[in-house]
């Protein structure tokens, strides 16, 4: 029988591990950090840094979710623990540009912490097929 992709990646502490360097290198984007021109990345960045940490619990749970493991995604959102992104993201307003930013900042994190390359395209191809979610403030 075939590891989950969970197991493959080796487990919560892996993932947690790899959603802190990934915000910790999104925040240095040039396109989606920081610096962003995004008026709600900006904002995030300079008035709401105190929810990082939130920020990455939820997301380690919603990736350990996501690759088969046994944790669930719990929303900040009484009864409303789905799964889909959009909820969250439609106000961010993000643009295509910065959510491929922050696939590349996703990549070259998966390539800091050695993921192996089958396992690397799975991570990658599951955070792309949310990108209409993601994305769905600029695009409806």
């Amino acid at each position: 029988m075939e590891k989950s992709l969970y197991e493959r990646l080796g487990g919560i502490y892996n993932i947690a591990a790899v959603v802190e360097h990934f915000a910790e290198g999104l925040a240095k984007d040039p396109v989606a950090g920081e610096q962003s021109d995004n008026p709600f990345l900006k904002d995030w960045y300079s008035n709401r840094r105190w929810r990082e940490p939130g920020f990455k619990v939820l997301t380690t749970l919603w990736v350990c979710e996501k690759a088969g493991g046994p944790y669930h995604y719990v929303s900040t959102e009484p009864n409303d623990d789905s799964l889909d992104l959009e909820p969250t993201h439609y106000d961010m307003k993000l643009t295509e540009e910065e959510f491929d930013a922050a696939g590349k900042v996703l990549a070259d994190t998966l390539d800091h912490f050695n993921v192996p390359e089958t396992e690397k395209n799975e991570v990658l191809e599951a955070f792309a097929a949310h990108k209409e979610e993601v994305i769905s403030g600029t695009i409806k």
